[in-house]
C-alpha cells in the first residue's frame, strides 16, 4: 500500500512537472524574439550579490535552528557547523517529491547523540512556522506599491491577518502551539511532546527570518542586474514580492520536488507574463538556478561536515561505553 502512493507521488509530480515544462518551452518559443532582442549582459558583482543574498537565507535561519534546539534540548548543544550540516545536508532532500524526507534525516542523525524525535519536530514546526508568516509578510509589504496591479485593500487586509495572526501567536505562543500539537496527536495517533519556549526566544526566531526573508527579496533585484535587465528602482518591491509569495506559496505544492515549476510560473503571472517583456521569463529561470548553485555549494559543505559530526558521536559513544569485559 505505501508503495502504491510512494509511486502515485512520483507519477504525479511528474505530470506536473512535465506540464509547467512545456508551459516554459511554448512560452519562451513564442517571446524568443524578445529575449534575444534585449542583448543580456551578464554582471557578476550583482551576481554574486545574489548568491550572498540567498546564502544568507540558508544560514541565517539555520542559526535560528541551532538557538531553538539548544535552548530546549536537555541532553546536549549543538555548534553552528554542525547546524549547517545537519539542517543543510538535510535540506537537499527537497528535491524529491513530499516535505518529510530532511525531518527523517535530521532525526536518524541527531538520535545518535540524544536528541528526541520530538524535539526536532518541534524546531523545525517552529522554525517554518515563523519562516511562513515573515516571508508573507514581507512579500505582501514589497506588494504595496503595486497597487495598480494588485487591489490594495486585498493586500492590506491579507497582510492585517497575518499581522493579527503573528502578534497573537507572538503573545500567547504557549497556548496556542501546545493546541497545535495536542490537534496534531490526536490525528497522527502519535505522541509528540511540548517544549516550553521563552519569549525572547520568539522575538529573535522573528528577527532571523525577517533579515532572511528580506535578503531572500533582494536576491530577485540583484539577479536581474545581474543579468543586465534595466530594471529601475521602483520596479524592485515588485520583483522582491514575486520571489518571496511565489517560493512560499510553491511550498505548499508537496508533490512538486523543491517547488520546481511552481514558483517559477507563480512569478511569472505576477511579473505580468509576456506583456511585462523578458523579465517575467528570465527572472524565474534565472533565479532558480542560481538558488540550485546555492543548494549544491552548499549541500557539498555540509554533507563534510556531516562526516565529522557522524564522526565525533561515533567517538563520545565509545568513549562513554564502557570497555569489553568490564561490567
Amino acid at each position: 500500500m505505501l508503495r502504491t502512493k510512494d509511486t502515485a507521488k512520483l507519477i504525479a509530480s511528474t505530470l506536473v512537472l512535465a506540464c509547467i515544462g512545456y508551459f516554459f518551452y511554448r512560452t519562451f518559443k513564442l517571446n524568443w524574439a524578445t529575449v534575444r532582442a534585449q542583448k543580456f549582459v551578464l554582471d557578476y558583482r550583482f551576481l554574486v550579490a545574489a548568491l550572498a543574498c540567498i546564502v544568507a537565507t540558508y544560514l541565517v535561519p539555520t542559526y535560528g535552528w541551532k538557538l531553538t534546539i539548544n535552548e530546549l534540548s536537555r541532553t546536549g548543544k549543538l555548534s553552528f557547523s554542525q547546524s549547517i550540516a545537519v539542517v543543510n545536508a538535510s535540506s537537499l532532500t527537497k528535491y524529491i517529491p513530499g516535505k518529510i524526507w530532511s525531518y527523517a534525516l535530521q532525526m536518524y542523525w541527531l538520535a545518535a547523540a540524544g536528541f528526541s524525535k520530538s524535539l526536532v519536530v518541534y524546531v523545525n514546526a517552529i522554525n517554518l512556522f515563523i519562516s511562513l508568516v515573515t516571508s508573507l509578510m514581507v512579500g505582501l509589504v514589497f506588494l504595496l506599491p503595486s497597487s495598480d496591479r494588485f487591489p490594495l485593500g486585498l493586500t492590506l487586509g491579507a497582510l492585517g491577518a497575518l499581522l493579527v495572526a503573528d502578534v497573537i501567536a507572538l503573545n500567547f505562543h504557549e497556548a496556542v502551539f501546545k493546541w497545535l500539537f495536542a490537534l496534531y496527536n490526536r490525528f497522527s495517533r502519535r505522541k509528540l511532546e511540548y517544549f516550553e519556549m521563552s519569549t525572547k526566544l520568539v522575538v529573535k526566531l522573528h528577527l532571523l527570518h525577517l533579515f532572511a526573508a528580506v535578503a531572500f527579496g533582494l536576491a530577485a533585484y540583484f539577479i536581474c542586474l545581474g543579468i543586465g535587465y534595466p530594471v529601475r528602482l521602483q520596479q524592485a518591491p515588485l520583483l522582491m514580492a514575486s520571489l518571496l509569495l511565489a517560493d512560499t506559496i510553491a511550498f505548499a505544492a508537496l508533490i512538486v520536488p523543491g517547488g520546481l515549476g511552481v514558483r517559477e510560473g507563480i512569478m511569472y503571472a505576477m511579473l505580468g507574463g509576456a506583456a511585462s517583456g523578458p523579465v517575467a521569463l528570465t527572472l524565474p529561470v534565472a533565479a532558480r538556478v542560481l538558488h540550485m548553485l546555492v543548494d549544491v555549494g552548499l549541500g557539498t559543505t555540509a554533507l563534510r561536515l556531516l562526516r565529522k559530526f557522524n564522526g565525533r558521536v561515533a567517538a563520545d559513544r565509545a568513549s562513554a561505553s564502557p570497555p569489553a569485559g568490564v561490567h
